[in-house]
């Protein structure tokens, strides 16, 4: 990685697992199945990135911090001085839902909106790698049988349209193998959450 800070990454992956520890944070998951430490989710989205052949040490240490302003009380002034990193802090805040007092169906809405103003493929790419890890965590679960409204704030249909929305943005604009990843994961929780809803009758 060409970064003149060689520790920026490994000091967000410490104060990733320190936020969001202290919070107790956890992967959400139905009653009866283990729920991961967060940090499993910011180390998997850091690994996407990588593994779609990104190099950009900032971008990848906003992967572990993603979700430390929307869930861990920082706000992007704070960030940028605890990472001691501007563009950092920014990438996090660009991806950040901040406004909770909103309906779940406005904050998706504002939140695709503001990539589609963006329009910043490194942004996007950190998009697309949260929202795979997303859809894998899910997939796992339906895999086990539990239908998506068990363990998430809406049903299938609502995120189903919320995941092709997505699409929609990150195709022809992130990485092609991160992408590939993103279209596997989409299509095998559409094919589970349709089974799951509509069940065959043999």
């Amino acid at each position: 990685m060409n970064n003149p800070d060689d520790l920026l990454v490994p000091n967000a992956m410490r104060l990733a697992e320190y936020a969001h520890r202290q919070r107790n944070h956890r992967r959400k998951a139905p009653p009866g199945e283990d729920r991961p430490a967060y940090f499993l989710h910011l180390a998997e989205v850091a690994w996407l990135l990588m593994e779609g052949g990104i190099r950009d040490a900032e971008l990848v240490a906003a992967a572990y911090l993603h979700d430390i302003i929307e869930d861990c009380g920082y706000d992007e002034a704070a960030l940028a001085e605890a990472i001691g990193n501007a563009r950092v802090a920014a990438l996090v805040a660009a991806v950040s839902e901040t406004d909770k007092s909103q309906s779940w169906e406005h904050r998706q809405q504002h939140y695709r909106e503001r990539l589609a103003a963006l329009n910043e493929p490194v942004i996007l790419a950190l998009s697309c790698a949260d929202k795979t890890s997303n859809l894998t965590d899910m997939n796992r679960l339906m895999a086990k049988g539990h239908p998506v409204g068990s363990f998430t704030q809406r049903g299938f249909e609502a995120q189903r349209a919320k995941f092709a929305a997505l699409d929609a943005l990150f195709q022809d604009r992130t990485p092609e193998r991160l992408y590939r990843r993103f279209q596997r994961a989409l299509a095998e929780f559409q094919e589970r959450g349709r089974a799951l809803v509509c069940p065959s009758r043999v």
